[in-house]
């Protein structure tokens, strides 16, 4: 029997005895509530529906095989937990939030890296007052990264994935603005050719819809 039909008769015997052995509801079994629909808030001390929040950053870093800052810019949504759990349950108990970021940032003569993102963003300890809220935040995830050396530069363009690593601090106030600050490295390299990057990201949200 060929491979392929091998693997396939294997996946429908395993759905097969998978659908088999899952457990019915008993008749009469009272229906159980989902835990989002509880009255208890988010660790955030935040609304179930909190909004995403829509921001727009400014960096400046560089290539740590170049040595010379450049500026770089972007956009991401921010996703934090009460608004996360809506698409994976767990990320509101493990107080984690999902951010998708557009990020560019310049390398010398020209050149730029250009990466669209999907990070998971943990949250510590909340402080502040009842006019803001201060979380720290340690985030990490993937990335589908085109980088281009300029005119200066000897390598061929790259496309491929990337590994970011964050860290830095939200502060979310009353009138519903977000303020980020964070440091992050991006970890690029293919054939020899090490593009990866550093950056220092400010930036601005506001809930959507505004």
């Amino acid at each position: 029997m060929p491979q392929i039909a091998r693997c396939r008769l294997g996946a429908a015997l395993l759905g097969t005895l998978l659908w088999a052995l899952w457990p019915l509801p008993a008749a009469g079994a009272p229906t159980l509530q989902g835990r989002r629909l509880e009255p208890p808030a988010s660790r955030l001390g935040r609304p179930e529906g909190e909004p995403p929040f829509v921001c727009a950053h400014l960096a400046f870093g560089g290539a740590f095989a170049q040595g010379r800052g450049q500026a770089g810019g972007g956009l991401s949504v921010i996703f934090r937990p009460p608004a996360a759990a809506d698409f994976l349950d767990f990320l509101h108990d493990w107080n984690t939030g999902l951010v998708l970021q557009a990020d560019r940032l310049g390398l010398p003569g020209g050149g730029r890296v250009l990466s669209v993102d999907l990070l998971l963003r943990r949250y510590f300890g909340e402080r502040g007052d009842g006019r803001t809220s201060i979380l720290p935040f340690a985030g990490a995830g993937p990335g589908a990264s085109s980088a281009w050396p300029g005119r200066d530069g000897r390598a061929p363009g790259l496309k491929y994935w990337s590994l970011v690593l964050e860290g830095g601090q939200e502060w979310r106030f009353a009138r519903g603005h977000l303020l980020m600050v964070k440091g992050q490295v991006r970890i690029l390299g293919q054939d020899g050719t090490d593009w990866t990057t550093w950056a220092a990201q400010v930036g601005l949200g506001l809930p959507f819809p505004w």
